[in-house]
Formats: C-alpha cells, structure tokens, sequence
C-alpha cells in the first residue's frame, strides 16, 4: 500500500460476506488494510457481522445490531495504524432515532470530534411525475441533528458515488435545497438550518449488491475519499481464468489461496471443466505475479517506443465528462529531463482552443521530434485530442497525426505482452502494485470531471494545484509502470506456451462458462493504427477507470 492519511472504513455488503471464502476475505484485510468494519444494513444479517468479526484484524459494527444500552445513537472512536482516533455515531435505524430524537441530538451535537452519524435506512426516493427527489426520513433527522453545522451521515443504501447536501428545515425537515457536486468546506445556508451531507457507501452500478464493496477514508470534518472494488478483484479469484464455480472446485480440493493454487500441479488444474493446459497454465502465472508483486514479460516484443534514441513523452488528459466539450488540461512528463508541464484553461471554459494551442505550440515547436507515450490512449486520450485539434486548432491537424502515438495499456494488455500486478488495470492500481507512490491527491477522473462541470455552470474555483498534481501523477506513475516492465523477466519457462488469453490482470480468460463479466477496461471495439505504432479503441466507461 502506498502512504496514506486518514481512517480507513471499509464497507461491506452481508452478500459479499456470506458468498466468499475465509481466505478472499483474509486477502481484502490484508490489501486495503482498513481500520473498521461496516457491515450494510438495514437488514440485520448476525451471520455476516459474525464472519466479519472472525475474518477481519479491525473492529466491526452493523448498525442493525447496536441495541446495547438506552441511547439511540452509539458512538464509536476508530483508530489507525498510527493511534490518529476519529468518532462516527452509528443508530440502529431512523425508527429508532425517532423514538428519542432530543437524546440523539444531544449526542449528535457534543464535542467537535464525531466525523459522521452511520444510518443505513436513509435513501433518497425520486418521483419521475413530480420531477422531484425526496429525502427518506428528513423530518426525523430535522429533529435529530444540530442546526447551524454541516452533519455528514453514511448511508449504505444509497451507492457509493452518492454525495449531496440536504438543507432541511428545523422540525418539519421541509427540503430547502439541495447541493450536488460538492467539494470539502461545505456550509449551511444560516444558523437554523439543519444540513445533512448524505455519503454512500452501497454497492455501485456494474459489480452487483454481492461483489460491490467500498473503502471511505474519513477525516475530521467528513469523508475525505470513496474508492470502490469488485471483491472478486481479492483471493482465488482474482486470478486470471478463475470465476466462482472453478474457484469453488478448488476449495472441494483444498485450495483457498493463490499460494495453495501455485502448489498444485498443472495436471490438477488442467483437469477442471473448462480450464485445460493453457487455462491451468494463465493461473499459475498470474497467481505468481499477484503474490510477488513482480510484473512478468510473456514475449520478447520491446516496449512501445524502447528502440527509439528519445524516450517518448508521457502525456494525460482531463476533459469535463466522457463525451467532452473541453479538453481543459493536458499533462506531459519528460523521463529524459525529469521535468513535467501543465496547461491548464483557468480562466474561459467556453474557449476549447487556448489549451490545445498551447500544448500543440510546445510541442511542435519545442519537441518535435518525441513520441507520445499513454494508458489506454486510443480508448481516450488520443481519441479526443485529434478530434478536438482538428475542431479547433486545424493548422495543426496534419502534424498531429503525423506525431508517433504509443499505448501501454495496449501493449501490456490488449496485446498479451505482460502480465501485471495490479488488481485491475486501471493504471493507480497498477502503479501502486509496482511501488509508485502518488500525492493523495484524492482525485479521479470523475471527480476532475465533476469539479470542472461545476467551474463551467458557477465560475466556483478549483484547488487547482491539487488537480494539477493528480495529472501529474497519472504522468508520473505511466512511466514509472513503463520502467519497471522494461525490467521485467519473462514467465518461467515452464510455460513459454501461450495461452488461450493472457496479460489480463483482474478479470477473467479462458473459456470458463462461468467467469464473471469482462472488466469495463477490457472492452475493444476497433483498431486504429497511427504513425509509428497501433492502437486499439476502447470505450472508456467511467473517467476513473485509467
């Protein structure tokens, strides 16, 4: 794990504890290292709180079980690795917050150290006809919480990407407002105004309720970062070629870990339905490379661009969603001079062509002679650059496509040159498998995206240097990836065969019937050559998946 500040909580649906092994469970504690345990409600399931408390170093709770004591809202003080201590209140439900709503206010409202109140039948119900939003037990949180002071409550049936800010009116709970898009800082309207920041923490679109699980770091004044996860990205599965019907053929063999699967002969493997030798074969490297955290070459094929005299330029983008109308900042980091430059549009969002320009005048004018260099460009990147220049700046259209364009992404992935470490292929959790640590920035793409939308609609500034130093990173970490595959060996030679499908880390191969769905990263559509290389467009389905 890379250095990281803040309370860890990881947030874990009871489907995704009762359908997997001790060990994939042993495997979630041991890589995301969290400092609590919250098992979902609102349904009170006591046999995942227990398999909770057996599988996991942490503390945990399940707010449907906290009946201890007379007061409706318990506190819980968690600490880190490094003795830091924040507080979270927990009630057991709204039903029970409303019985005694002057004792939970006083609870809510004592001392400065409660980071956020955890209710997990808080949800928000929308009403197509009415074109209107409703907030499930506003008029009992209006009675609950302290007016004047912004209350953060977690919520685990509301998904993990939902972040808004509730201005209810005291007493009645009357909606006044509500915020979406919101950064640290928030305020409430005045001093009687009882505002209510509803965090998820539930399962979120694509991984389903039983494989959605989600890490919140919190701090004093809130939740800091949400980072989510399939929990098949853990344990057996996690392996290349292996969904839940192999990985529960193995454990009828005793074979729980990736350990245990890499002491198991290739005859055994090969045996299981709908694996054969080349199936057993992807298993034992990729549980190699998970368990060492050493990338491993499958062919002698040179890296994108490694027998040019230069190296390229690592180069990242951020637009304002996924079918752009900016291209608002463009990152490039030169290896040659360790140096890294930003052009940033600050000032006129309306006006696309500034930063192209820029970038384009840099480049052209300063280093012509460079390849590019990009994660999954010609899913993204490269895609919306050419389209944007020949828009916008079109004098410099032709040299453009002209300049060499390299994909890592592709080249590791796509074209099944290497197998890497990380649990998916999004390039930070690749990045950080090979020991790159970044600026805890806690940033992603969407987040990027979101707070770029919200400068174009309200003129509201950016923490621009903090949204520089995530491109920065994303530079940064490419070549850092790109380094340690040049140094990478090949795959043992007891299996230089090529498999049926490899170099995909964190989803499936093979033509195992009953692997899960192919990870949104891995998604192909057609292939584009450019100058000096190849590429494969891919549709990039969420802005922090590279």
């Amino acid at each position: 794990m890379t250095a990281r500040a803040g309370v860890r909580l990881l947030a874990l649906p009871p489907s995704a504890l009762a359908d997997r092994p001790v060990a994939t469970l042993e495997d979630i504690d041991r890589t995301l290292e969290p400092d609590a345990i919250w098992v979902l409600g609102p349904a009170r399931k006591p046999q995942a709180f227990a398999r909770a408390r057996s599988a996991f170093d942490a503390p945990a709770f399940h707010p449907p079980l906290e009946t201890g004591g007379n007061e409706p809202v318990h506190r819980h003080v968690i600490a880190d690795g490094d003795g830091a201590e924040l507080e979270i209140a927990v009630a057991q439900s709204l039903r029970v917050l409303r019985s005694d709503p002057e004792s939970a206010s006083s609870t809510l409202g004592d001392g400065d150290d409660r980071t956020a109140l955890v209710c997990d039948d808080v949800a928000t119900t929308v009403r197509p006809t009415a074109l209107e939003t409703s907030l499930e037990g506003a008029e009992t949180l209006a009675s609950a919480l302290p007016a004047g002071t912004v209350t953060t409550l977690l919520t685990g049936t509301e998904p993990a990407e939902y972040d808004e800010l509730w201005h209810l009116e005291p007493g009645t709970g009357a909606v006044r407002s509500v915020d979406h898009e919101l950064r640290a800082g928030v305020e409430p309207l005045d001093e009687d105004c009882i505002s209510v920041r509803v965090r998820g923490a539930g399962p979120v679109e694509g991984y389903g309720r039983s494989r959605s699980i989600a890490v919140l770091t919190l701090a004093p004044d809130g939740v800091e970062r949400v980072e989510t996860h399939d929990v098949t990205d853990f344990g057996l599965e996690a392996v290349s070629g292996i969904g839940p019907k192999t990985a529960e053929r193995l454990a009828e063999r005793g074979v729980t870990t990736r350990e245990e699967l890499l002491e198991t002969p290739l005859e055994t493997l090969a045996g299981l339905p709908n694996v054969g030798r080349d199936g057993a074969r992807t298993m034992h490297k990729h549980a190699r490379v998970l368990e060492t955290g050493e990338p491993r070459r499958l062919t002698d094929e040179s890296l994108p661009g490694a027998d040019w005299s230069t190296p390229p330029l690592c180069v990242d983008i951020e637009t304002d969603g996924l079918s752009p109308t900016i291209i608002w900042q463009i990152g490039v980091y030169d290896p040659v001079a360790d140096t890294y430059r930003a052009f940033v549009e600050r000032d006129d969002p309306t006006d696309p062509a500034s930063v192209l320009g820029a970038f384009c005048d840099w480049l052209l004018g300063m280093h012509p002679d460079r390849a590019l260099l990009t994660w999954n460009g010609w899913g993204f990147d490269y895609r919306h650059l050419g389209a944007f220049i020949a828009k916008h700046v079109p004098y410099y259209a032709d040299e453009w496509e002209s300049i060499p364009k390299f994909d890592l992404y592709l080249w590791a992935v796509k074209s099944d040159n290497a197998l890497l470490p990380g649990r998916t292929n999004k390039l930070e959790a690749v990045a950080e498998a090979l020991g790159y640590e970044d600026a805890a920035t806690g940033l992603d793409g969407a987040a990027t995206a979101a707070a770029y939308q919200r400068f174009m609609r309200t003129g509201a500034e950016l923490e621009w240097d903090r949204h520089e130093a995530y491109c920065e990173d994303d530079c940064r970490a490419l070549w850092h990836v790109y380094e340690r595959l040049q140094d990478a060996p090949r795959a043992d030679a007891s299996s230089r065969d090529s498999p049926s499908r490899t170099g995909v880390s964190g989803s499936k191969s093979g033509s195992e019937s009953d692997s899960r769905e192919t990870d949104a990263t891995d998604r192909t559509t057609t292939d584009r050559p450019s100058s000096g290389g190849s590429g494969t467009e891919s549709e990039q389905t969420g802005l922090s998946d590279f």
